[in-house]
Parts: structure tokens; sequence; C-alpha cells
């Protein structure tokens, strides 16, 4: 009888675990070239992030400059979905001509320098997860040979997970599509297993959004001004909390009277948005903290730096 309610048990629990599944979204992803890569090759900018200068991938110029590189990024997105055809590949090109509109129609109204280029190009793509490719033709003698690392990266956080390398067979073939398909071709069972299991968590863990909300010069409040029954800080906090998972990642803040910064609250992976169970990023809860403001006689904007960063101005 034990085995019977054990069973029955087990059976009840597989259920389960396949309709969660169905009803979570495929993860979109986006192959690009590793910042290694780039830099190696001369494929960077130079950006000046509120007075630090990072060098940053330009992946415009390297699709231009390197013609086999879209190939062998598309030989990686073909091995992806070769064993998974639900998963949503981003191609690059596209998101780069996205980025490049938003930035004209950006500067049509003023101009907006707070982006780097790739954060442009990956808030563009709307990707949940980058796939990092890092690629070397080496050579010996009349032989060739790959080295490679590939890694998943969250695209909101940049935080990086499910590395593979490996170096490929020696072949007489000079081409790097061709030897960089074969030398990744064993391991991409396991990085696809660790990079869904990755993107899962995210359905009970939510993913993380860094928010920075500030007062601007202008403003008539500050976070210790009562809005309502609540001062305007303690008003910000409920709301992150109510739109958080369980409030994770609101202990981690700074705040002064002029600004509150959280490192990162996580953001249910998927919410209800306009009365539907949708998708959500963090544009979404973004919006709908303007929204929740300006009905308590605040008004405010936001800017989405990439995908994960949030700035809220406080007019």
């Amino acid at each position: 009888m034990k085995r019977i309610i054990y069973f029955l048990t087990l059976l009840m629990m597989s259920a389960i675990t396949v309709s969660a599944q169905k009803q979570m979204s495929p993860p979109h992803v986006m192959i690009v070239p590793d910042l290694i890569y780039c830099k190696t090759n001369g494929y960077v900018q130079q950006f000046d992030n509120m007075g630090v200068v990072e060098t940053v991938p330009d992946y415009e110029k390297a699709l231009t400059e390197d013609p086999s590189l879209h190939a062998a990024l598309m030989q990686v997105a073909q091995l992806i979905t070769d064993r998974n055809s639900d998963i949503v590949i981003v191609d690059l090109i596209e998101a780069i001509n996205n980025a490049k509109a938003d930035a004209a129609m950006a500067a049509a109204n003023g101009g907006d320098d707070s982006e780097s280029v790739d954060e442009a190009v990956i808030r563009a793509s709307e990707a949940d997860i980058l796939v990092k490719v890092q690629f070397d033709l080496l050579k010996h003698g009349p032989q060739y040979q790959v080295s490679y690392t590939i890694t998943g990266t969250d695209a909101y956080t940049n935080q990086a997970f499910a590395p593979i390398s490996g170096m490929g067979a020696p072949s007489t073939s000079a081409n790097p599509v061709v030897l960089l398909r074969e030398a990744v071709f064993a391991n991409m069972d396991a990085f696809l297993d660790k990079m869904l299991s990755y993107y899962a968590g995210m359905a009970t863990k939510g993913r993380m959004v860094a928010f920075e909300i500030k007062t601007t010069a202008g403003s008539s409040v500050n976070m210790n001004s009562k809005v309502g029954e609540y001062t305007l800080r303690e008003q910000i906090e409920d709301f992150l909390y109510d739109n958080s998972v369980e409030g994770k990642g609101l202990e981690r803040v700074q705040s002064g009277s002029t600004f509150m910064k959280y490192q990162g609250v996580y953001i249910p992976l998927i919410a209800t948005i306009r009365g539907r169970q949708r998708k959500q990023g963090a544009k979404d809860v973004a919006q709908r903290l303007v929204n929740y403001l300006a009905e308590n006689n605040v008004a405010a904007e936001y800017k989405i730096r990439g995908l994960g960063k949030v700035n809220i101005y406080i007019k």
C-alpha cells in the first residue's frame, strides 16, 4: 500500500512539474562575441560611465569587419535550437538595428548618452540570456584547431554561469565556422542543461533588477516628504515589496533624503499585466512605479540602462 501511495505521489509531482514547464515561456537567447574576443580583435569602444572609462564590445564593428563571425555565432545558435526548438534565438544584427533606431529617435528628442553601445543592443534585444562566444583558430604545421570558451550570462545582471571550454580536434580545414561547430558539439548538451536550469530558477527566485530613484533639482518633494499616509520613501519601499518576490533584495539599499539605490530587487518573471499573465521585465515594473507615484500626485519618469538597471527621476 505504501508503495502505491509513493508511486501515485511521484506521478502527481511529475504532472505538476510538466504543467509548470508548459506555462513558463521559453527563454529568449542572444549569441554574442565575448568581450575578450572583441578586445583581441579591436572591436571595442571606450565608454565614460560617470567618470570611469570602461572598455565595451562594439558588436556592429565586429560583425562588419569579421566576415566569419556572424556565421560562427549562428552555428552556436543552431546547435542550441537543434536540441530545443522552443528556445527563441534573438539575432544580434536585428538587435543592433533596433538599437540604432532607438538612438536616432533619442537624438531627435535631445539625445541621451547615459547608456553604452552594448547596453543599448542588449536592451533592444529583450533577451533573457546572452551566450558569449570566444574562439581562436590555431595553426600547427599543416593542421588547424579551434580553442573556445562559451559562457551563459544573465542579460539583466551580466552574471556568468555554465561556462564550457575546450579544444577541437586537429583538421586540415582552416574554416573556423566548421571547426567551432565540431569542437562545441560534444559539450552543448551539458551547457544547455545548465542554461535552462538557470532560467527555470528565475520562475521561483525572480530576476534581479537594480533600481536607483532620485529627486531632480526642481523637485518639490524629497524622500522624507509625506505623500498620503506615508513618506515618499515608505511608499516606494512598499511598492517594490508588492512587485518583488517576497521583498527579496530590498535589504540591500543605500538611501538619503534625495535618493534610494537598490543593488538588486528580485522581480517575478511572470506577472499580471493589464489583466493577463505575461512575462515581465524591468521596464514593466518601472512603468507601474511611475503610474503609482502619479496616483499620489508625484510626477516621475524612468530610464532603462541595458535591461536590468532602472533609473527613476522624481520631478
